[in-house]
């Protein structure tokens, strides 16, 4: 998946299609890779109430420009951190003029070493998937934030392709048993999950019908790593969530 990113980072960000891929599904040209649109991402900050003053993390922040939009929404300092330095050095560059609300550092989600008791808030947005130990990832977090602190995560889980249905444990797509669920609720979080499954098999559907708008333009581009990986996700989760083995939801722990 590095190899895939540092692709992604690479040319994405220049791509008009791209661009006009974001816009279409997403409602806003953000340089999304994931599956959350301006909604969720409005939802997110909602439940957040971040204030000016007050300083946040974004953990798999890529090339910045959600951190940034939450960072204009809310006047909050909020420090990005990803794995992939040319997602960094574009964040950097593109916001030298907000360096008073915006700090971007490379770093790993399994190599955290953040300062204790620093952040309002820790923002994860599909990118705790990358952990190798939520349970260690989510007391890394907790450490790192300030009394009344919260966390939020915009959190799928489903069956994957390879697993078989008979195999895969339904049980656990309830929005408090999911595997992210269950790690903050061992590690004493108090959780309130906001289930917005039907609008992520929304966002699927219609990621599909502009990728097949698009299909053309972005083999133009030589991009077709791109429309491949974004189709093969999109065709997962509409066909996971029709099998009734998908969910989706915005966590919000404290």
């Amino acid at each position: 998946m590095q190899d895939f990113y540092e692709a992604f980072y690479r040319l994405a960000p220049h791509s008009s299609t791209h661009a006009e891929f974001c816009t279409r599904v997403f409602g806003q040209n953000l340089c999304q890779h994931g599956f959350a649109d301006m909604h969720q991402l409005d939802m997110l900050i909602e439940g957040l109430e971040l204030k000016p003053g007050q300083s946040a993390l974004e953990i798999g922040c890529g090339n910045g420009m959600i951190t940034e939009y939450i960072a204009d929404r809310t006047g909050a300092h909020i420090t990005g951190i990803d794995t992939i330095a040319a997602a960094i050095e574009q964040a950097q560059a593109r916001t030298t003029s907000k360096a008073d609300c915006l700090t971007f550092i490379q770093g790993d989600i399994n190599a955290l070493a953040l300062p204790a008791s620093a952040y309002d808030a820790i923002i994860l947005i599909d990118s705790i998937y990358f952990s190798n130990d939520y349970a260690r990832t989510i007391q890394d977090l907790g450490a790192a934030l300030r009394p009344g602190g919260r966390l939020a995560f915009l959190y799928a889980y489903g069956r994957e392709p390879w697993v078989a249905k008979a195999d895969f444990p339904v049980e656990n797509l309830l929005p408090n048993r999911t595997p992210l669920a269950a790690a903050l609720i061992a590690s004493g979080f108090t959780v309130t999950a906001r289930d917005v499954t039907r609008q992520d098999y929304e966002i699927a559907q219609r990621r599909k019908a502009v990728l097949t708008d698009l299909r053309a333009r972005f083999e133009r581009e030589n991009l077709q790593f791109i429309w491949e990986n974004r189709m093969g996700d999109a065709n997962g989760v509409i066909q996971a969530v029709e099998d009734g083995m998908h969910v989706r939801c915005l966590y919000i722990a404290s």
